[in-house]
């Protein structure tokens, strides 16, 4: 259940266009005015940024340009929860490190924002694991505009500088460490979890997937749990998943159908993993049509809300 809805903060709006924290079934493909930063504390998400597809796992981070239109690729997984802020930006002249510019309230140096964007717009991804600092701050900094205290914007400020460096900081070394390690594999296999997208009905087990990568079973493994957060096993159900639940609203043919169609052996395994990834039936989410629940229509209207005043 989704605990807290996107808002403008009551007494930070010069620094950001909203926050929030929570869960939510489903987000539609949006952009925001400026460099909107989450925090995946548990749960995995599948994004697509561009109609690029990320499988962002959990305790990582996530974050995008304000012309980038982004949202779920399909229904959001259950168990997720997430921490946001969208970061005001003066400047958001397009792909440029040199014109790209915070507002001046982060008091951030030139040469600092420089650097900060010049990291973040040469990163491949759009996520990175989360630091233990990154884990930390940006919970308290959704705290601390949620409920102001004591001493609240120099706290604000504080954190906002810090979870920006970091971001910067982390998204740099993960760059960096998949250019290092991709004679090992790790640049084979972020293409192929993408390719997976589109083949996940083949039956693929480890040592295909390992040999499609040019990998040995182990290395392939240790490397896609790094990468993805899953075993490959759950991270090929977790793409039949998403393929199904597109079938079971679009198209009209059985359940076992949809099963086989997919890659699943058996309608029973199906319906199991479907279960823990959906928390309802194929029957039930057919029957609800990928219904949005209530809670999610509030969410999405307060997002359409904050659109229509920013």
């Amino acid at each position: 259940m989704i605990r807290q809805l996107p808002v403008k903060p009551r007494r930070f709006f010069e620094l950001f266009e909203e926050f929030g924290r929570g869960s939510i079934a489903r987000l539609p493909t949006h952009q925001n005015g400026g460099l909107e930063i989450h925090y995946i504390s548990s749960g995995h998400l599948h994004w697509q940024v561009e109609n690029k597809i990320y499988l962002v796992p959990p305790r990582s981070f996530f974050f995008t340009f304000p012309w980038e239109r982004h949202g779920g690729t399909g229904d959001f997984e259950l168990g997720h929860y997430f921490h946001f802020a969208v970061f005001r930006l003066q400047s958001q002249e397009r792909k440029s490190a040199d014109k790209l510019r915070f507002v001046p309230e982060f008091a951030i140096s030139e040469q600092d924002q420089i650097g900060i964007f010049r990291k973040l717009l040469s990163s491949k991804n759009r996520y990175c694991p989360a630091s233990p600092a990154l884990a930390v701050m940006m919970p308290r900094l959704v705290d601390e505009l949620s409920e102001p205290g004591p001493l609240a914007k120099t706290k604000v400020i504080a954190y906002s500088q810090a979870i920006l460096c970091e971001l910067a900081l982390c998204m740099h070394q993960a760059n960096q460490k998949t250019n290092a390690d991709s004679s090992s594999g790790r640049e084979r296999i972020l293409q192929f979890i993408g390719d997976l997208w589109d083949q996940c009905d083949e039956p693929w087990t480890l040592s295909s997937m390992a040999a499609a990568c040019k990998l040995g079973r182990t290395r392939f493994e240790t490397l896609t749990k790094e990468i993805t957060g899953d075993a490959p096993a759950m991270l090929i159900n977790r793409l039949r998943v998403r393929r199904a639940q597109q079938l079971l609203k679009e198209s009209d043919k059985t359940i076992t159908d949809i099963a086989f169609q997919v890659g699943f052996n058996s309608s029973q395994y199906f319906s199991r993993i479907f279960q823990t990834l959906t928390g309802i039936t194929p029957l039930c989410y057919r029957q609800n049509h990928g219904g949005i629940v209530d809670y999610d229509r509030r969410f999405l209207k307060a997002l359409g809300q904050l659109r229509q005043h920013s």
